[in-house]
């Protein structure tokens, strides 16, 4: 079985603590950023599938620079875990 969500990992922490206030009417939780997932402070937001275009329409209509967040799907099957770059 295959489960999957979306993550937006965050370059600083600042536009983390933003994004989480912009995106809590979507459901975002705030989780550590994923070892595949090098580059980033450390914060991320997990959402999911039914609200990932809502967040995106709100990130892309805030002042938080979009060259400090980057979003992923994040595909778990098994012991598994594969993260794709997507475009915001």
């Amino acid at each position: 079985m295959t489960n999957g969500y979306w993550l937006f990992a965050f370059d600083s922490p600042h536009a983390a603590i933003a994004a989480q206030r912009l995106l809590a009417s979507c459901g975002a939780v705030v989780m550590p950023t994923l070892r595949a997932i090098t580059a980033s402070c450390g914060m991320s937001l997990r959402l999911r599938d039914e609200t990932i275009e809502r967040a995106k329409e709100l990130l892309r209509a805030s002042s938080i620079d979009p060259t400090l967040y980057r979003l992923y799907r994040v595909e778990q099957e098994g012991k598994e875990t594969r993260c794709t770059r997507t475009a915001v």
